[in-house]
């Protein structure tokens, strides 16, 4: 599974790590780094900020950045929301325009027939990657819906067994035992942890090392966990100096384990198997669930 790495602006030196990058159109002008490069269309932020960003703008953009990957410009929606036919059309623009750009489509948890009608549309295509986005954070704190997004995902990996899938934001080592199966995946949470006081431990997940009291649900680190964290630093040639006391020394390494940690997956062995047909009968019934559960609200 390759692990992209999200950059928001350029107070971390993450690309001296030679890992691939992710940018956001809307916040980058040009790419100072050799390293591998996605861009992400910005879709979600448009969206949530109101924006007045056309499709024309994104191209624009696109023709000029250097970049390996370019995301699709797409409209997020919640789960079991009808695909926006915007998202369509964003697709068909860009892929035509920038005929030598990988343009990559984004499938959203949608309901079952805008999910098929998604899936057969970008096939006929023939495109090589496809992203299945807009599912974390909120979604997989609901356990309805983690289950929900989880089965829409075994079904585009399923048809679409020969295709590389990214998983945007799904680059945590808890998401990464859920998507074990994706070819990609990206994140920003060695960044956000670290600025919250964590590191991340190999094998453990996040432990919090600031000096404040900790009022959400995260664990201090033990002595034993610190140990085994300059241990696996040292036996992996971390190559920046070892600060727990500030973020950007905190990033750099949750960055590192992030990389060079690998983290199984029990699913495959627990979860009860179904065939292609059960699992969408099974998404067009938790989709009708959670409708009627909106309406009765």
């Amino acid at each position: 599974m390759k692990i992209v790495l999200g950059i928001p602006d350029g107070r971390l030196p993450i690309w001296e790590l030679g890992v691939p990058l992710m940018i956001n159109q809307l916040t980058w002008e040009k790419i100072p780094w050799e390293n591998e490069t996605w861009v992400d269309s910005g879709g979600y932020q448009i969206m949530m900020r109101r924006m007045d960003v056309n499709l024309e703008t994104v191209y624009k953009k696109y023709t000029y950045l250097n970049a390996k990957v370019f995301m699709s410009l797409d409209r997020p929606v919640p789960p079991c929301s009808p695909v926006p036919r915007e998202n369509f059309q964003n697709f068909e623009f860009l892929y035509h325009k920038l005929e030598d750009r990988d343009i990559v489509p984004v499938i959203h948890a949608y309901n079952r027939e805008s999910l098929m009608e998604s899936i057969d549309f970008y096939k006929s295509y023939g495109v090589k990657k496809i992203a299945y986005g807009g599912i974390v954070p909120p979604t997989m704190g609901q356990r309805g819906s983690r289950d929900l997004v989880r089965k829409i995902y075994k079904v585009i990996r399923k048809h679409l067994s020969s295709t590389w899938i990214h998983v945007l934001g799904a680059g945590s080592p808890y998401m990464r035992t859920i998507f074990y199966d994706a070819n990609s995946v990206d994140t920003s949470t060695y960044r956000i942890k670290a600025i919250h006081g964590m590191v991340i431990i190999p094998g453990k997940g996040e432990r919090y090392v600031g000096e404040r009291k900790i009022v959400w649900r995260v664990k201090r680190a033990s002595q034993e966990e610190l140990d085994s964290l300059l241990s696996f630093l040292e036996k992996t040639s971390f190559p920046f100096r070892v600060d727990l006391s500030h973020w950007k020394q905190r990033s750099l390494i949750n960055a590192w384990v992030l990389i060079k940690s690998s983290y199984s997956s029990k699913r495959q062995e627990v979860e009860p198997e179904m065939n292609l047909s059960e699992m969408e009968d099974e998404i067009g019934e938790q989709c009708d669930k959670l409708s009627n559960s909106l309406l009765s609200a």
